[in-house]
């Protein structure tokens, strides 16, 4: 994949620092025998609670999770950021005295209070995550032995778990000498099966920092405004959870309807901008054109590697709509692109009925899959407001349903408003 013009339509140009790169990790405080929360910290039990209502929350508001109305949960794991801090905790939702699926809360309130949830299983409780990451563990150790012609083998300690945000788990494994010494530590991305290494970037490094679309400054802007948006969330949320005696909620949502569907093709820019085009050429614009050949001349416009690997210049994807509105005699349309988007924004942009393209670096996974977003861009056509925010998405893969997704599950993201 080329990394500088990535073919889901993101540049990425800036060398990601681990503190930045790991926007949704946080600090918190580290386990021990007797543990003393100090203020924005979560314990284990508040956690519950949080886990407890949350669940009945969703179940009254998003789709396909109306079984969970009835549920409980019942604590799994504590995990932690890579400096062996409390990060999050993990429950698996028990409907029916059966696992009905997992939800994640933060440990802190730097943090939105539910970092993601779905059904299935946790990561680390799938057997066969945590035997390969094991596996890897022990390669490491032998490697090192080899390397340094030592004669006594190092033990692989216990497993700690690693949440660094939404869909992003690690095994965390001590390789430790025959003296009980931590000689190297071996991190393991539990779905992907490799083992990771936060201290290097393989991201290169622009000759001019001023070009680049996510560069550190930005990234520390996205990470500050997440925490005040975070403490403001579990502010309501302990407000609700204290002052109500039964369950209710101050959730909302909304989903633009008339938006198409429409399947990759030669790009996911392209495809994703063709969905915003696609309704509004059911909306008033009946000139514009639809489906492949729409995404085909968008790809043109925007000047994307096709046939090739679909890349796109992320500030060509503004552009290239307007170009193609003015091609079919609607010069009235404004396209622009922002890398500072909020979640007021989105709202009041699906308030309005007017879906976006919305492009990510790094994002997390939609519901209903194992494997991220990574560099991509997606229609976005609604919102869940709620103790956590959701963006729905048409996201270029599916085309028969729409997709949630955590908003803020990314490291940097770009947002091109389309208004006629």
């Amino acid at each position: 994949m080329n990394r500088n013009k990535i073919g889901v339509g993101i540049l990425v140009l800036a060398t990601l620092l681990v503190g930045m790169v790991l926007i949704p990790a946080v600090s918190a405080q580290k386990e021990s025998s007797n543990v003393t929360y100090s203020l924005g910290m979560i314990s284990e039990k508040q956690a519950e609670e949080v886990a407890s209502y949350s669940i009945k929350e969703i179940s009254g508001s998003v789709p396909n999770f109306e079984d969970w109305g009835d549920a409980t949960v019942k604590q799994s794991t504590a995990y932690y950021d890579l400096d062996g801090k409390r990060s999050a905790y993990s429950f698996n939702v028990i409907e029916n005295k059966q696992q009905a699926g997992y939800i994640f809360i933060s440990a802190t309130k730097d943090n939105y209070p539910v970092l993601e949830f779905s059904k299935g299983k946790i990561p680390n409780e799938i057997p066969e995550f945590t035997t390969r990451s094991k596996s890897l563990a022990q390669e490491r150790a032998n490697k090192i032995r080899l390397e340094s012609n030592e004669k006594e083998e190092l033990t692989i300690g216990k497993m700690k778990p690693l949440y660094l945000g939404p869909t992003f788990y690690y095994a965390e494994y001590a390789l430790i000498d025959t003296e009980g010494k931590a000689k190297e530590k071996v991190i393991v991305d539990l779905p992907f099966s490799t083992i990771v290494d936060f201290n290097k970037s393989n991201v290169s490094i622009p000759v001019n920092e001023e070009d680049c679309l996510f560069n550190n400054t930005y990234l520390q802007q996205q990470q500050e405004m997440r925490t005040q948006s975070s403490n403001t969330k579990w502010t309501v949320l302990e407000k609700e959870i204290a002052n109500s005696s039964s369950y209710s909620t101050s959730s909302s949502s909304k989903t633009i309807s008339g938006v198409p569907k429409y399947g990759w093709l030669c790009g996911c820019s392209p495809t994703a901008s063709g969905m915003v085009l696609g309704y509004w050429a059911s909306h008033g614009y009946s000139y514009l054109i639809t489906g492949p050949d729409l995404i085909r001349e968008l790809a043109t416009a925007m000047g994307t590697e096709w046939p090739g690997n679909g890349a796109t210049w992320p500030w060509a994807i503004d552009n290239g709509i307007e170009t193609v509105c003015n091609n079919h005699g609607y010069n009235n349309f404004d396209a622009s692109n922002d890398i500072y988007v909020s979640w007021s924004e989105v709202k009041t942009e699906v308030n309005a009925d007017k879906p976006f393209v919305l492009s990510m670096l790094n994002g997390g996974t939609g519901n209903g899959y194992t494997q991220p977003y990574g560099d991509h861009s997606v229609t976005c056509v609604g919102y869940y407001d709620g103790s956590s925010d959701y963006v729905y998405i048409h996201d270029t893969w599916d085309t028969s349903n729409k997709h949630y997704l955590t908003f803020g599950s990314w490291t940097g993201a770009m947002a091109t408003w389309v208004r006629p």
